[in-house]
């Protein structure tokens, strides 16, 4: 679970532009312009890349949201949605780019999702003189902004904003139901051993206050700090929120268990509260983040 969380958070982002009736014409970004990616840097494009890399999922995610999957030259291991993603060709993974593979691509553009400037892989690429430009979405707002940004870049524009306003729009509605009712506390598991949570300050978090639950550790400082199995059940969370791979039935049975073990006193565990939702939603800050609304909201209406 924590090599997944890796791989996906402190990540934890299009081939040939068509010109054809269904491309967002109206779109195509002026010849020359430049976009402050979420390092500061500024990027500077005269026409939209032809050959894209995505070195993160969410990313990738977001380009075939917009309809750029066409413009996408490669991608990561872990690029696994949609479907189509998955037979996009292969550029390793977030920590350990095939350099190789990518420089024999000659790739237009690579949109990284990385912390800083000084993270390896940024530099190596830098080093190979790549054109990159950073997605480092921290929460919701982050996310919308991604979208539109990549749009812009893809001769998407249209297509991408009006995505980013029905988010906004669906956002608004989830936050007014929220509003309105009372919250109960709850655990976010981003790790079991050790035991790790996310703060007020992640994109996590905003999804579980959207669905109707007040996040336990929301005033860490930290994003996702590690947390005591002592601490939480003095906390008695009446919920636990448990982001993992729901295919794998034997896995998260062995995760509640543990759970249910060390924080058998808790409310969430006696009246059986842990609710499982699926990783690749709830870790991935992409066009999919209120799919994770719905499904921890759908599952608290068989609690009320």
């Amino acid at each position: 679970m924590q090599t997944k969380f890796l791989f996906r958070l402190i990540l934890s982002l299009v081939l040939v532009f068509e010109f054809s009736s269904c491309s967002d014409k109206s779109g195509i970004p002026d010849s020359k312009y430049q976009i402050k990616d979420d390092l500061g840097i500024k990027v500077g494009f005269d026409s939209v890349p032809r050959k894209i890399i995505s070195l993160a999922p969410n990313i990738t995610e977001a380009l075939y949201a917009i309809g750029a999957d066409s413009l996408i030259a490669g991608v990561t291991d872990l690029c696994d949605y949609p479907a189509g993603a998955k037979n996009k060709s292969k550029m390793g993974n977030y920590l350990n780019p095939d350099y190789e593979k990518i420089s024999s691509v000659s790739p237009n553009l690579i949109i990284m999702y990385v912390s800083g400037a000084s993270q390896p892989s940024y530099q190596a690429l830098k080093n190979l003189n790549m054109k990159l430009f950073v997605c480092n979405p921290v929460n919701t707002n982050d996310i919308i902004k991604m979208i539109n940004n990549l749009g812009r870049i893809t001769g998407r524009e249209l297509k991408a904003q009006e995505l980013s306003q029905n988010l906004v729009n669906e956002r608004e509605k989830y936050f007014i139901s929220a509003r309105n009712i009372k919250k109960e506390s709850c655990l976010i598991v981003v790790s079991v051993n050790p035991l790790m949570t996310a703060s007020g300050k992640t994109f996590i978090h905003e999804i579980t206050e959207l669905s109707g639950l007040d996040n336990l550790y929301k005033d860490e400082s930290l994003d996702y700090p590690m947390i005591s199995y002592e601490d939480v059940t003095a906390k008695n969370p009446a919920f636990i929120i448990l982001p993992c791979d729901t295919t794998d039935e034997i896995k998260y049975n062995n995760f509640i268990s543990e759970l249910s073990e060390k924080l058998n006193t808790t409310n969430a565990v006696k009246d059986k509260k842990i609710i499982l939702a699926d990783d690749d939603v709830i870790f991935r800050p992409g066009p999919r983040f209120l799919e994770g609304v719905k499904i921890i909201s759908s599952k608290l209406q068989k609690f009320r």
